[in-house]
């Protein structure tokens, strides 16, 4: 598994500012993702409860639209220079390294949402 992680993490931190730029308006194209996301937010907020993790955040555009829905969102990613791009291009959120095995959350406690993109949220 560990070799693995290492090509992946390596795998994304030589290609930050394509994937960066590729996902730059995602969001903005593709109705559907946006409405399911913002459908997660709105059921997130229902619970009080708005921490809400982007696992594999990448460079952070899923975070900062958790954020700008109303939730507290913090991202996790694999890679360190994708950390770092996200942390650059959104100083106010908080962004961290991690694996999916090894969480710094209790996933038991947490509401998922995994869209057909790949995309991967929790929230408390």
């Amino acid at each position: 598994m560990v070799e693995h992680q290492d090509e992946t993490r390596a795998a994304y931190d030589g290609v930050v500012e394509l994937y960066a730029s590729m996902l730059a308006d995602r969001l903005e194209t593709q109705p559907f993702s946006r409405n399911m996301i913002g459908i997660f937010a709105e059921l997130v907020r229902g619970t009080g409860n708005l921490r809400a993790a982007d696992v594999g955040c990448g460079p952070g555009h899923l975070t900062a639209m958790l954020h700008d829905l109303g939730l507290d969102a913090f991202g996790l990613g694999l890679s360190p220079a994708m950390v770092d791009h996200a942390r650059r291009a959104h100083p106010a959120l908080q962004f961290d390294e991690a694996q999916m095995e090894a969480l710094p959350v209790k996933c038991r406690q947490l509401h998922r949402m995994r869209t057909g993109d790949g995309m991967c949220i929790a929230a408390g």
